[in-house]
């Protein structure tokens, strides 16, 4: 397990950074043959220790966790999926979210799922929505761009770890001209009721199935700076970068969790640099 971080904040996280990924859909959809997929680790963000102070210390309030049993295939469910890539060497799986935009080709996740915070961008990187059970319904969506926060790609500060893929059309269809989109929101009030969505892989999981889970929010990290937001959840690694929806827009996504705090799951509070980064990615 990694050792509990500080996380910090500066003026520099403003900024984002981007990188044009070299890779053609075709090469990329025969890197990830059965095996690979099947082998992916699920990107998973832990801290042991005692955690950083939290403005609420009691017990999280009611929650509730369940396999999503709508059709993957139907709006706006469709809007969700798994994502593949290789980072460091190795290959993971996370979460992601088909958004709205000008260029119907965005799709929201953490920043670990895009760029090592700091460190280099991911390779072979691809968004499979609807994804269930090893099969890929409404295809597979390549990235052409991939977007983080210069807080998460220059530092690794987890109240900025938020990332996004460009991704090129699959059979010669747009993103969400196929599966739909999800609106965004920034600078809101943070008291709000979540419903978290992901891929959870790491054990009791399986990775193959969506998963929601249902919390007011609970407890802020204000170890982080801007603190980060608490839900009360119990997915594990792979669920990452999954969105955190209210009504139908992305609030936040799944980031990091202790060790202490099993059913706790932790997202960045999407402010000014939220917005930032969704307008370079939407003109991408």
């Amino acid at each position: 397990m990694l050792a509990c971080l500080l996380l910090t904040a500066s003026s520099a996280e403003a900024r984002v950074e981007s990188k044009e990924v070299s890779q053609s859909a075709s090469s990329v959809a025969n890197y990830w043959t059965p095996e690979r997929m099947q082998a992916a680790k699920p990107a998973e963000q832990r801290f042991g220790g005692a955690a950083a102070r939290t403005e609420a210390e009691a017990a999280p309030l009611p929650w509730t966790s369940a396999e999503v049993t709508t059709p993957y295939t139907q709006a706006p469910t469709s809007t969700h999926g798994k994502v593949f890539f290789t980072l460091g060497g190795g290959d993971y799986v996370c979460s992601g979210t088909a958004l709205l935009s000008g260029n119907k080709s965005v799709v929201w996740t953490a920043g670990h799922c895009v760029n090592e915070g700091p460190g280099a961008f991911a390779t072979n990187w691809e968004f499979v929505p609807a994804y269930k059970d090893g099969s890929a319904p409404l295809g597979v969506y390549v990235a052409e761009n991939l977007f983080t926060t210069s807080g998460w790609g220059n530092s690794g500060d987890f109240s900025y770890d938020l990332g996004a893929a460009v991704v090129a059309p699959a059979g010669g269809t747009a993103l969400t001209d196929r599966v739909g989109g999800r609106g965004i929101a920034f600078n809101y009030s943070r008291s709000q009721t979540y419903n978290s969505y992901g891929y959870p892989a790491a054990p009791p999981f399986s990775g193959e199935r969506l998963w929601r889970c249902n919390s007011t929010l609970q407890t802020q990290d204000t170890g982080a700076n801007p603190a980060t937001l608490g839900i009360g959840c119990d997915m594990t690694g792979g669920s990452s970068g999954g969105g955190w929806i209210v009504g139908s827009s992305v609030y936040s996504v799944n980031s990091y969790g202790y060790d202490n705090q099993p059913n706790v799951m932790y997202g960045p509070y999407q402010g000014s640099v939220a917005q930032s980064l969704y307008n370079a990615a939407s003109a991408g």
